[in-house]
């Protein structure tokens, strides 16, 4: 019931059985299975169907609520365990993504070293996805992310650092590339490029939030691009 539980949390994160399927590597028809399953379990339906994905019930929205905060202390409590039996209890694992390290990580780490000199400091690049599936794991103990980490709100300590700014990448020859400032209204018309729920969950489900938001559209995405580097290419080559 772990592994079913663990899902219907994806689930509920992602609002859509596709979505969800997808960031757990698992086809759509194994995952329904799952829910299926977990429902007929505790007797009542956990999920409901809407025109864009799905929604936990009040069932499911209980469920939710208990069983994040209950699987962290069981994530925690498996992670100490396994650092405790591995001698790693002087290490601090920190994750982070490369773009944000040195505005967000030289400072405390040098304060860190000074504070606790016996302390280990372990620094991994890992894009938004992958810290998530680190953290559940056990394998990290600090991520520093984008607004994925909204998605760990229930089951982790979570702490906003900063607000940055958002940026349109077009191509050169693009009618509006010259601007020094565009609208999302422009856009309308475009094509955004999506990128792998693996690696940045949640970011195309906030980009339609936003257009609907503040520019009265809904977005057409192309790709998914496998990283930043890919959606550029993708940009510069109007793919």
């Amino acid at each position: 019931m772990l592994v079913q539980i663990r899902s219907f949390l994806t689930v509920v994160e992602e609002g859509s059985l596709h979505r969800a399927a997808t960031r757990l590597r698992l086809s759509q028809p194994a995952l329904s299975r799952q829910m299926q399953a977990l429902e007929h379990e505790l007797g009542g339906r956990l999920l409901e169907r809407m025109a864009t994905g799905v929604r936990p019930t009040a069932g499911g929205q209980a469920l939710a609520k208990r069983m994040g905060a209950l699987l962290a202390s069981y994530d925690l409590a498996m992670s100490d365990t396994r650092r405790a039996l591995r001698g790693e209890t002087n290490q601090l694992r920190i994750a982070y993504m490369p773009a944000a390290a040195k505005q967000y990580l030289n400072g405390p780490l040098t304060e860190v070293r000074r504070s606790f000199p016996e302390t280990v400091l372990k620094l991994v690049g890992l894009l938004p996805g992958k810290q998530i599936i680190a953290l559940r794991a056990g394998e990290i103990d600090i991520g520093i992310t984008n607004e994925s980490g909204e998605l760990l709100a229930g089951e982790f300590y979570t702490r906003e650092l900063a607000e940055i700014h958002s940026y349109i990448a077009l191509p050169e020859q693009h009618r509006l590339a010259t601007r020094d400032g565009v609208r999302l209204s422009d856009l309308k018309d475009e094509f955004f490029v999506s990128l792998d729920s693996q690696q940045a969950p949640g970011l195309d489900r906030r980009l339609e939030a936003y257009c609907k938001r503040y520019g009265k559209f809904r977005p057409k995405f192309h790709g998914p691009a496998q990283g930043l580097a890919h959606g550029l290419e993708l940009v510069a080559n109007e793919t």
